[in-house]
């Protein structure tokens, strides 16, 4: 958690500073200056929500374990509008003060918000042996891939522990996730890769392992006594690859329910957004499932391959 909070003390610091700037320049910048500076902002701030928010490419501008704080620019952007507010003159003191305050307050419970909460309980499992485990509680299936995934790569991990560190509150945020990897790939010659996905994409090659995390479209919940997908939250699998024959994808979901299990098109067709985070070795090593018989995913789960 140190990660975090140091991270947040930084952008609070640079919150300061854009602040402060905002209200140099709305006191003694030209009018000119000041439209400029908050065209600016503004443009910078809708461009960072259309190609960078909830994007991958956070996670390659700032591959770093607090890329879920360092990467919320938003708190930023107010704050600057906040220094502006606070030095205008044409607006009521009052006025300017409540626009202020509750401007800071939500720029603050943003930025914090990761911090916020505990992980859930998980139950206790016995994984020796075992890759791939069910998870034991309804917001933990991000956890449980990902604990799994590191498993399929030869480091330690539980359900328990990625939920503690991927932030699991009522579910995990894929930046979350991305901490949990980070975290526990640091030192090891695995390191993390984040990429977003397309169903055709996933079925159009032979795709490595990696901890699939999901949105469904609206028409998902009329399927979903055959595919158990819902619109109202996302889902994570861990993805296996595709079947080299059928080009059928092959993925782990953690629901008790399902298991190892193969997706055709129309499953695939309920995928909305897919984020594929993947672990890569960091001296070109292949991945774990090089060369295992894809067409009986079944047996990956099976102790012989853990001692591989």
């Amino acid at each position: 958690m140190l990660d975090l909070v140091l991270s947040v003390l930084g952008m609070l610091v640079l919150c300061f500073a854009f602040c402060m700037a905002g209200a140099w320049l709305q006191k003694r910048g030209g009018r000119i200056l000041i439209v400029l500076a908050l065209a600016l902002v503004t443009t910078g701030g809708a461009a960072y929500m259309l190609w960078i928010w909830d994007r991958p490419v956070l996670a390659r501008i700032l591959p770093f374990s607090n890329a879920i704080v360092l990467g919320n620019w938003l708190p930023v952007a107010a704050a600057f509008f906040i220094g502006v507010c606070i030095q205008t003159q044409t607006i009521a003191f009052f006025r300017r003060l409540v626009l202020a305050t509750a401007l800071g307050f939500l720029s603050g419970f943003s930025l914090i918000s990761p911090l916020l909460g505990d992980a859930p309980e998980c139950g206790m499992l016995d994984h020796s042996g075992r890759i791939f485990e069910f998870q034991t509680t309804k917001q933990t299936c991000s956890a449980a891939c990902a604990a799994g995934l590191l498993r399929l790569h030869g480091i330690d991990a539980t359900e328990e522990e990625l939920a503690t560190l991927c932030l699991t509150r009522s579910g995990t945020h894929w930046l979350g996730v991305f901490r949990g990897l980070k975290i526990k790939t640091a030192g090891t010659e695995w390191d993390v890769v984040v990429e977003e996905v397309t169903p055709k994409q996933l079925t159009g090659s032979e795709n490595p392992p990696g901890v699939l995390a999901l949105t469904f479209k609206r028409e998902a919940a009329e399927n979903s006594v055959e595919s158990g997908f819902g619109t109202e939250v996302g889902h994570t699998v861990v993805c296996l690859g595709t079947c080299r024959k059928s080009k059928i994808l092959e993925v782990f979901d953690p629901s008790p329910d399902y298991g190892f299990e193969s997706w055709n098109d129309r499953i695939l067709a309920d995928i909305q957004t897919g984020i594929l985070l993947r672990l890569v070795s960091r001296k070109g090593a292949p991945s774990p499932l090089h060369g295992i018989e894809t067409n009986r995913p079944s047996t990956w789960n099976d102790r012989r391959m853990a001692s591989r």
